[in-house]
C-alpha cells in the first residue's frame, strides 16, 4: 500500500458511508487501525488462532461481537503498561457506537480488508507518516480538530528548549494527539547514545475519548510502548501526588469551568481553564523539573484579582526563565488569538524573565502556518539572553502588582492596541468558522443518533415500572447554617446544586439528588462521590444495579418535569411517596448504558457550541475596547 493508505480510507468512508463528518470518520478509521494492531500483536504472540481470524460478516451485531471478543483477548496480553480499565471500557463502547454510526457492514469490511495489507507489526510501523497525514487532513477539513494538535514549529521549539533526557518522566495534561509526547521521545532517541536502553515514560491525560483513542494509535504506530494515556480531567483532580520531570502542554483556550469543580487549595480561583492548567503543571513538577506551557497572551497582562495569587506563586516559587510571545494566527484554524509559551523550572527564582517577541514575516493562515525557521533568531538570542529590538528582561521584583508584564512594551508603542484589535478580528473569524463546524457536527450527531435508534428499534423492548421498585428514596439531613463551610472536603447539595461544604459525608458513590421544597423542587442532578445532602432535597439510590443504570435514570427524570408533582400553597414541595410512584419505561440495562453514552456524547457538542458563543461575545467586547484604546491612549 502507498503512503496515503489512511487518507484513501478517509475518502472512501466519507463517500460511501453515512458518516460525512471528517472527525467522526477519522475516529472510525483509528479504531480499526488499533484493532488491526491488536490482531497483528496477538498473531505474532501466537494468541490468535485461525478459528478466531476475521471473516467477512454482513451482520453488524456479528461484527461488533467479533471485535469485542478480539479486544478482550488483548487486554491481558499487551505490553503497553498504561491502558487502564476506563480506557478498556471506552474502547468497548466505541466498537459498538462507531460501528452503529457507520451502519454499513460493507464499509466496515472494506476498512478491515484494506488494513489486512499491513501484515506484520513491523509493517504497521512503516505507516506512521501516513497516519500523521490523516490527522493533518482532519485539521484542514475540520477546524475544531485543531484543538487536539499543536503546530510542529511550536512543538519543536518547546521540546528543544526543555531538552528532555532519557530515564525521565514526560507528561502532557491535555495531550490531544500526543504530538508533544512523541516529539519528546524522538528528541531523547536522537540525542542519546546509539545503543542506549531507553527507559523514559510518556504520560498523557485528556477528557476526550476521541483524543485518547487517537493518542494511543499515534504512539503505537510510532513505536512507543511505554506510555500511559488516561481518560482524565487533569485540572479537577485533587490528587497532585504524581510528580513529573518534564511537562509540556497546549491546553484548550477560552474554556470556562465551574469553580466548585476545582480543588480548593489552588492559588487561582477563577474560571479560566487555561490558567488552571498552568497551575496544575506548576504543582505537578518534580524538584528541578521543567515545563513549557502554551497560554493566551492575555495571561501576561491579566491584572484580575483571581490571577494575581497565581502570578505571585509563579514568580516567587518557580524560575520563570523565558516567555516567548507568538503573533496571532499561529494556532489556526483552531484559534487566531495571540499566545505565549512559558518556560519554567521548579527551582529558586531569579526574578528575571527573558521576554522575546517573535517577529512575524507574513500573516499566518491555514495555507501559511508558522514555520520552524522563524525561531532561528530566538534560539540564538535565548542561549545568551541577548537584548535585541525583539527582546528584553523583566525583573518581577521591580514589576508592581498586579503584574502587567506588557505595560512597558505598550507604553513604547501608542498604537499597540491596534495589533490587539487585528488579533481580535482574526480570532472572531476563526471562532465563527469553528461555530459553523460545531453546528454541522451537532446536526450530524443528532442525525446519527436518530438513525441508530431507528435501526435498533426492534432491539429495544421497554418495561414499565414504578421508580420505587428499583430505587430507595429518602430525604437529606438538616445541616445547621453555622456548620456550612465556604471551603471543605465534602460538597453540600441543597435543592439547586452545591450550596457550600462540610467535613462529613452522608452519601457515597453515585446517587440522584432531587430538589424537594420551594421554587426549585423537581430539579434533578446526577452526583458521584462523597456528599452531604440537606433536607431541602431528596436522595435517590439505585437498589437494582443489574436492572437500571443510575445515570440513565437521572437523565430520564430530568426531562419528566417532576415539578408538576408539587403540592402545597404557601410553599410547594414534593414527597418521597410521589417520587416512588413515578412511572418510567426502561429498556434493558445494556441499552440504558448505550443510550446514556450517546446522549453524553451529544451533550459535549452542545456544551462546545455554548462555549463558542461565549467566546465570540467576549471577542466582540475586547475588539471594541482595543479599538478605542488604540485611538485614544497616547
Amino acid at each position: 500500500m502507498n503512503a496515503s493508505i489512511f487518507e484513501n480510507l478517509l475518502t472512501i468512508v466519507k463517500k460511501k458511508s453515512s458518516i460525512r463528518n471528517t472527525e467522526q470518520a477519522v475516529e472510525l478509521i483509528s479504531l480499526f487501525i488499533l484493532l488491526h494492531y491488536i490482531k497483528l500483536s496477538l498473531k505474532e504472540n501466537n494468541k490468535l488462532s485461525d478459528s478466531t481470524a476475521y471473516t467477512l460478516h454482513n451482520n453488524l451485531n456479528e461484527i461488533k461481537c467479533y471485535y469485542q471478543d478480539l479486544y478482550y483477548k488483548f487486554i491481558n496480553l499487551s505490553d503497553i503498561e498504561s491502558i487502564n480499565s476506563t480506557f478498556h471500557t471506552n474502547i468497548i463502547n466505541k466498537i459498538i457506537s462507531l460501528i452503529d454510526n457507520a451502519n454499513d457492514p460493507d464499509i466496515i469490511n472494506y476498512i478491515s480488508n484494506s488494513l489486512s495489507h499491513i501484515n506484520s507489526v513491523d509493517d504497521f510501523y512503516q505507516h506512521a507518516d501516513s497516519y500523521q497525514s490523516l490527522l493533518l487532513r482532519m485539521v484542514n477539513e475540520s477546524g475544531r480538530s485543531g484543538e487536539y494538535i499543536t503546530p510542529l514549529a511550536l512543538v519543536d521549539i518547546m521540546v528543544n528548549i526543555l531538552s528532555p533526557e532519557n530515564g525521565k518522566s514526560i507528561y502532557d495534561p491535555a495531550c490531544g494527539t500526543s504530538g508533544l509526547l512523541m516529539a519528546s521521545a524522538k528528541y531523547i532517541k536522537t540525542n542519546s547514545h546509539k545503543h542506549s536502553n531507553f527507559n523514559y515514560s510518556l504520560i498523557g491525560h485528556d477528557v476526550s475519548n476521541f483524543a485518547c483513542l487517537i493518542s494511543t494509535v499515534n504512539l503505537l504506530i510510532n513505536k512507543e510502548t511505554n506510555f500511559d494515556i488516561l481518560l482524565k480531567d487533569s485540572i479537577t483532580n485533587e490528587d497532585t501526588r504524581e510528580k513529573y520531570d518534564y511537562i509540556l502542554a497546549n491546553p484548550p483556550f477560552g474554556n470556562k469551568i465551574y469553580i466548585e469543580h476545582l480543588p480548593r487549595n489552588l492559588y487561582y480561583q477563577g474560571n479560566n481553564s487555561d490558567y488552571c492548567f498552568l497551575e496544575h503543571a506548576m504543582q505537578s513538577l518534580n524538584i528541578n523539573g521543567k515545563a513549557a506551557i502554551i497560554l493566551p497572551e492575555r495571561f501576561l497582562f491579566d491584572t484580575s484579582k483571581e490571577c494575581i495569587p497565581l502570578k505571585d506563586a509563579l514568580f516567587d516559587y518557580y524560575n520563570l526563565e523565558c516567555i516567548l510571545s507568538i503573533p496571532s494566527g499561529a494556532l489556526l484554524p483552531y484559534t487566531g488569538v495571540k499566545l505565549c509559551i512559558l518556560f519554567l523550572e521548579k527551582s529558586e527564582s531569579t526574578h528575571e524573565i527573558y521576554l522575546y517577541n517573535l517577529n512575524q514575516v507574513e500573516k499566518y493562515s491555514r495555507s501559511n502556518p508558522i514555520k520552524k525557521e522563524e525561531f532561528a533568531d530566538f534560539w540564538i538570542s535565548f542561549k545568551t539572553k541577548k537584548i535585541t529590538k525583539h527582546s528584553r528582561v523583566i525583573n518581577t521584583n521591580q514589576t508592581p502588582r498586579p503584574y502587567n508584564l506588557l505595560a512597558d512594551a505598550k507604553d513604547n508603542d501608542s498604537h499597540h492596541m491596534f495589533d490587539d484589535s487585528l488579533a481580535n478580528v482574526d480570532a472572531a473569524i476563526s471562532n465563527n468558522t469553528l461555530l459553523l463546524e460545531e453546528l454541522k457536527l451537532l446536526k450530524s450527531k443528532i442525525t446519527s443518533l436518530k438513525a441508530t435508534i431507528n435501526s435498533s428499534e426492534n432491539n429495544f423492548t421497554f418495561k414499565k415500572i414504578k421508580l420505587g421498585e428499583v430505587v430507595k428514596i429518602k430525604s437529606g439531613n438538616l445541616l445547621q447554617r453555622n456548620k456550612l463551610l465556604a471551603e471543605g472536603p465534602i460538597p453540600v447539595y441543597g435543592g439547586n446544586g452545591i450550596i457550600g461544604y462540610h467535613s462529613e459525608a452522608i452519601e457515597h458513590d453515585e446517587c440522584i439528588v432531587i430538589g424537594k421544597i420551594g421554587a426549585l423542587c423537581g430539579n434533578v442532578r446526577y452526583v458521584e462521590g462523597d456528599i452531604w445532602v440537606t433536607n431541602n432535597a431528596l436522595i435517590v439510590k439505585n437498589t437494582s444495579p443489574y436492572n437500571v443504570h443510575t445515570a440513565y435514570i437521572s437523565k430520564l427524570l430530568s426531562v419528566m418535569n417532576l415539578r408538576k408533582l408539587a403540592i402545597g400553597t404557601a410553599q410547594q414541595y414534593i414527597t418521597t411517596d410521589q417520587i416512588k410512584n413515578v412511572e418510567i419505561s426502561i429498556p434493558s440495562i445494556e441499552n440504558q448504558k448505550f443510550i446514556n453514552k450517546l446522549f453524553d456524547d451529544l451533550s459535549l457538542s452542545v456544551e462546545r457550541y455554548s462555549e463558542l458563543l461565549d467566546t465570540i461575545n467576549d471577542s466582540k467586547n475586547s475588539l471594541s475596547e482595543n479599538i478605542f484604546k488604540g485611538l485614544l491612549i497616547k
